[in-house]
């Protein structure tokens, strides 16, 4: 996990510096006792998030696991990167695994001891499994992967005509930037129960009304990698999904899930499944439950010696 280094990247108090001297914001909350984490978890948000969409798991975390910290950057291109005119559009897809395989050499430079799980939820999902598939075969981190909302299905959301044509538009106007409800014909992208955490996100300033086609044709070329990126981990896995998400079907997400060994340096995967979920997870009408699930793993994960992915 060593990127082609332009810049120095270094870890700030507010934001980090990544492999080619770019700079992003990112948030931690941090053991309240002020004793070393025994587990950080670095959590990669999704489309139109922001690093604070992990604000709700982290109060959960430093209720009933006071000693996990948790880090989460802002995504490269989404809508608090400090460069405007890179919203909603991104050049390369490495571009995001060399963000977050850097982030977290430099989380773990801070607590060299701590274990470390990567945290992907909706489009985070998709850069924390093509990131893994970076590593290098020295690197002992991520010693285990959460997959919250994954998009594994975009066919069955786009018929063949419609995708075609996305992909002959973005190889002729890469930069041209459409709507998700664009795509869908004008359906609501409704991803919480009460629908009021979309109306709020439109008003806040991280909230990117348009993406470029070519970084939609990204995402989608990753979904579709996604059966191949399961196969081949070899850490413990938890996936995590609901039964009313509007990008992915559950039947897709269950197809997905068996890809992944049964097992991982002696644990075994673990699927949780929430038939009237929607797609953002962390702010969830069942969110305690979710919370709990996930509590209930990290007893079961921080119970287990996890060695190196690579001694399998």
């Amino acid at each position: 996990m060593n990127p082609k280094v332009i810049g120095i990247p270094r870890l700030a108090d507010k934001h980090f510096v990544s492999y080619d001297n770019d700079q992003f914001g990112y948030r931690k909350w941090l053991p309240q006792s002020g004793k070393e984490p025994s587990l950080v978890i670095i959590g990669v948000h999704g489309i139109s998030g922001h690093s604070g969409d992990y604000a709700n798991l982290a109060a959960h975390l430093q209720k009933h696991h006071p000693d996990i910290a948790v880090y989460a950057a802002e995504t490269r291109g989404q809508g608090m990167d400090a460069k405007p005119f890179r919203r909603g559009d991104i050049s390369h897809r490495s571009s995001w695994y060399k963000d977050l395989t850097t982030f977290t050499r430099l989380v773990q430079g801070k607590h060299p001891k701590s274990k470390v799980i990567w945290y992907g939820e909706s489009m985070g999902s998709l850069i924390v499994m093509h990131a893994y598939d970076q590593t290098l075969p020295a690197d002992k981190v991520p010693e285990a992967i959460i997959i919250s909302s994954p998009i594994v299905d975009v066919e069955s959301k786009l018929p063949p005509w419609k995708m075609l044509a996305v992909r002959i538009s973005a190889f002729l106007l890469p930069k041209l930037r459409v709507s998700l409800e664009t795509l869908s014909d004008g359906q609501r992208a409704v991803v919480t129960k009460d629908d009021i955490h979309e109306e709020q996100a439109k008003k806040n300033p991280w909230y990117i009304r348009r993406y470029t086609l070519r970084l939609l044709i990204k995402l989608g070329d990753m979904a579709r990698a996604m059966d191949a990126r399961a196969a081949a981990i070899r850490c413990p896995v938890l996936v995590l999904h609901g039964g009313k998400d509007i990008f992915t079907e559950p039947d897709s997400v269950t197809a997905f899930y068996k890809h992944f060994p049964e097992t991982a340096n002696g644990m075994a995967k673990t699927r949780h499944y929430y038939p009237d979920s929607f797609h953002l997870l962390m702010y969830d009408h069942d969110r305690d439950k979710i919370f709990k699930d996930v509590s209930s793993w990290l007893d079961r994960f921080m119970g287990n010696e996890v060695t190196n992915k690579n001694n399998q």
